[in-house]
């Protein structure tokens, strides 16, 4: 008889299949918490990897709009260097004709003086220096090559020695003709001589602005300045760009020619790698090796485009750019920044990051993922601690970037953008009617000098020092906000001190009572750098220009605020060391005029807008007019005319009172001159000069050759120098005066008593006559300042020195500086500064006797006469 088996009973099935289950419970728990790991991870690393790419393309985008202004900068140099080659009057003057060919010279063919000459060459010399331009060529219209003829080429002695030295260490071969690649420059020529005949045929009315230029496409030229032989050099290294501005007539001011700059491709290239030239030669590769430039570094991102010609400039090494630009590879990361000029809008700066090189930068991230789920997957019983080890590792690496973003990383101090960030955050909330809210912008004066004659090493340990102070000048008594801090949200009620970068620091200064409390914070600041800063064996003291900002009536906003601050700041510099300025509305004002006469003065010399005055000088001796002070004055052709106090600041800003300083000494003497043949009473003449003129290499020499050419007599001229410019570097200065004595001027200290020069430096400096101060000459109506008048003037007669009193103005101030000694007299009292024309008629007409009656002298010493005329004292 069979048996069925017997089914189980449903409850028993249940509990088999809830035992089952069990079985895979701490499998599945496992799973399902690494699958949460798993999450967490991967949205964490997604996260860092976005931030990471964000990051990158900010970077890029400041670092693309940094080169992108640093290209312009050198287009606009150069540009501005032919444009000024074009306005000087001998190019505009000379005669529209080209050279017949390479063996005729520009000077002794006449087609140009040898200070034109020289003039040009200086201007070529100065901007090959900054941008390395191979040559300038100077072509007139009517430019015909077919003919043999050739332009104007400027080129320098650097430049040859340069080839030389390369070529001593390359021979040339036979492939190295670069006169061959003439046709395509000289057809360029051609081509640009006529486009600016149709576009731009007269000077226009804006100019020195608005001036035309035209740059070529890419073109071999005949520069072989950069490589010595074709058969061993690149191809690429010859070729170049032909940037050329329009030649005006003088008169017509119709078109005539063109001034056309030669920069090479491979500057343009090393700029984008950030190299200061290309490895051409081996001479090349030896300098950069000296310099330290790694040129295995990687490739740089950056094309060039220029989009008028369809031109790209792009390091030469890459080889993923030309597929990116062939779009035969795709970029993860392209930007564009126009590359601003004042006379094309062509050219435009591509930056691209490849998605190899994005992912290489991300790599890291992605390896961590992969190492923390690992290190989850394996250390799952201890699961607290590895999350918690996960995220610390996280919230370290946002700590370190955000110090890094934010805060400087040599003085701790926040960065420029946690600065504003604090500042805009802080307006936001509006302060209270019964606070203000402060900005104090902060330079360090002359602190270039510690880097320059220190080193940067120095230079920063000094910052280091300077921030420390300024930070424990303010917590002293105010709440400052802590650095680097990792918990605590920036609070906006607090004081901030930041580095804006270099020397400059910005202070914040929230909730103030009132402008004198956030003065006397200034002060404090500036109480904290009296002592000196110890570095190493080296004791230095440092001084800070401050200016004070205000909210709201300095600025309503931020940017408007820092504005303010920084206009007040540069107040202070311009008033000396170690000033505080608080902000005037007028200082924007005054700010715009200054730019507008440093713009107009750039032109003012070659527009004769320049001219001299003259102040005569009383001869105590003789009671006669018998010397003159030039005195430079600016005919500006609508502010009218402008003294020296309101320009001489700029001029040396600008380096252009070199070129004013010599046409000021050399028309002094030839009006010398001009006095002397009509048997004028003037015989001498005192001129006043930088200290830049003096340290000219050559400036003695050329003084020479001035009153060689001119026909004066060396003992007739007197150059003045202040005593604050001496006294700047005394040693040196002492030289230079040594050297300049030897052509057989005279020297006048001017100014003196306002320049703090010690009695040691007094007696070593070659001096013939001693200026005393107009600020003296008004305290001589006191006890105490006749007495020190006494006292200057002995020390002058008794170091050999004649004494001129400056800023006579009154029959009492006359008396006094008379009783004291001196030699001659200046001053309203006597006469104003006049043109050149009045000086003679009034040296001539000047009665001695009338000159007394007239100012009531002879009311203070009825037997007053010119020294020699004197009656001895009784002993």
């Amino acid at each position: 008889m069979s048996s069925k088996p017997a089914r189980p009973k449903p409850g028993a099935q249940a509990k088999g299949c809830l035992r089952e289950w069990r079985k895979y419970s701490i499998s599945a728990g496992f799973v399902l918490l690494w699958l949460i790991g798993l999450l967490v991870i991967y949205r964490d690393a997604e996260q860092m990897a976005a931030n990471t790419e964000t990051k990158i393309r900010k970077e890029m985008g400041i670092e693309t709009r940094a080169m992108a202004a640093k290209l312009a900068g050198m287009l606009e140099r150069t540009y501005l260097t032919v444009k000024t080659i074009s306005l000087l009057p001998a190019v505009r003057a000379a005669a529209s004709r080209n050279r017949g060919d390479a063996a005729e010279d520009v000077v002794d063919e006449g087609h140009f003086s040898g200070d034109d000459a020289t003039i040009i060459q200086q201007l070529y010399n100065h901007i090959a220096a900054d941008v390395e331009v191979s040559e300038i060529y100077l072509v007139y219209d009517g430019f015909a090559p077919e003919q043999g003829q050739v332009p104007f080429l400027m080129f320098d002695e650097v430049l040859l020695e340069r080839i030389s030295t390369a070529h001593t260490h390359a021979p040339t071969h036979d492939a190295d003709v670069p006169e061959e690649y003439e046709a395509a420059e000289y057809a360029e020529y051609v081509r640009q001589l006529d486009h600016l005949r149709r576009h731009a045929p007269r000077l226009p009315d804006e100019a020195p602005q608005g001036i035309a230029a035209v740059t070529s496409a890419l073109l071999r030229t005949c520069d072989n300045s950069q490589y010595t032989s074709l058969a061993n050099g690149d191809q690429r290294d010859s070729h170049g760009l032909l940037l050329s501005v329009p030649i005006y007539d003088l008169s017509s001011k119709a078109f005539k020619g063109l001034v056309t700059a030669v920069l090479r491709a491979n500057v343009l290239e090393a700029a984008l790698l950030g190299w200061p030239r290309l490895p051409v030669t081996e001479l090349d590769r030896a300098m950069l090796a000296q310099q330290r430039i790694d040129l295995q570094s990687p490739p740089a991102e950056y094309v060039l485009e220029n989009r008028g010609t369809g031109d790209r400039i792009m390091d030469r090494r890459s080889t993923s750019l030309p597929r990116v630009l062939a779009e035969q590879e795709r970029a993860a990361i392209h930007l564009a920044q126009d590359v601003r000029l004042p006379y094309s809008s062509a050219w435009r700066l591509h930056r691209y990051k490849s998605a190899a090189d994005l992912d290489r930068a991300i790599a890291p991230i992605r390896r961590e993922m992969w190492q923390r789920l690992g290190l989850l997957s394996m250390l799952l019983a201890a699961l607290g601690l590895a999350v918690e080890r996960v995220f610390a590792v996280q919230r370290r690496s946002t700590r370190t970037l955000t110090l890094m973003a934010n805060y400087d990383a040599l003085t701790g101090l926040p960065n420029r953008r946690l600065v504003a960030e604090h500042l805009a955050n802080a307006l936001s909330r509006a302060p209270t009617a019964s606070s203000q809210y402060a900005v104090l912008m902060i330079d360090l004066d002359d602190f270039k000098e510690v880097n320059d004659s220190l080193g940067h090493q120095v230079g920063d340990r000094l910052l280091v020092e300077v921030a420390q102070r300024f930070v424990d000048s303010l917590r002293a008594s105010d709440q400052l906000l802590q650095l680097h801090c990792e918990a605590e949200p920036l609070d906006v009620n607090s004081s901030m001190v930041g580095r804006l970068g270099g020397d400059e620091f910005l202070v914040l200064l929230p909730e103030q009572s009132g402008l004198a409390q956030v003065v006397g914070i200034a002060e404090r600041l500036q109480a904290s750098l009296r002592e000196p800063i110890a570095l190493d064996r080296e004791q230095i003291y440092v001084h800070a220009s401050i200016g004070i900002a205000v909210y709201p009536e300095h600025g309503s906003d931020g940017p408007l605020l820092l504005r303010s601050a920084d206009a007040a700041m540069y107040l202070a510099k311009r008033q000396g060391r170690g000033q505080t300025v608080v902000f005037q509305q007028d200082l924007d004002e005054q700010s715009r005029q200054r730019l507008h006469l440093l713009t107009d003065l750039h032109s003012a010399l070659a527009l004769n807008q320049f001219t001299l005055h003259y102040q005569p000088e009383l001869n105590l001796a003789s009671g006669q007019i018998d010397c003159v002070e030039a005195l430079i004055r600016w005919q500006h052709p609508t502010l009218g005319l402008i003294y020296p106090a309101h320009f001489i600041a700029l001029l040396e800003q600008s380096g252009l009172v070199l070129e004013v300083g010599q046409w000021a000494l050399e028309s002094a003497c030839r009006q010398l001159k001009s006095w002397q043949d009509n048997h004028s009473p003037i015989k001498h003449l005192c001129v006043n000069v930088s200290v830049k003129q003096l340290a000219q290499p050559g400036f003695a020499e050329s003084l020479q050759d001035t009153i060689r050419n001119v026909g004066i007599a060396p003992e007739a001229l007197t150059l003045e120098l202040t005593e604050s410019m001496l006294m700047q570097h005394p040693e040196a200065n002492i030289h230079l005066l040594q050297s300049l004595r030897k052509t057989g001027v005279k020297v006048a200290l001017d100014d003196f008593g306002t320049g703090y020069s010690s009695f040691s430096y007094l007696r070593q400096l070659p001096l013939d006559v001693l200026k005393i101060d107009r600020s003296f000459v008004i305290d001589t109506g006191t006890p105490q300042g006749l007495a020190i008048c006494h006292t200057i003037t002995a020390l002058a007669q008794r170091l050999g020195l004649k004494v001129i009193a400056e800023g006579i103005e009154s029959a009492e101030q006359f008396c006094n500086m008379h009783a004291t000694g001196s030699d001659w007299m200046q001053g309203y009292l006597i006469a104003r500064p006049l043109p050149a024309e009045q000086i003679d008629p009034f040296a001539r007409g000047f009665d001695w006797h009338a000159f007394r009656v007239d100012n009531d002298l002879l009311e203070h010493s009825p037997e007053w006469l010119p020294w020699p005329h004197r009656a001895p004292s009784p002993s």
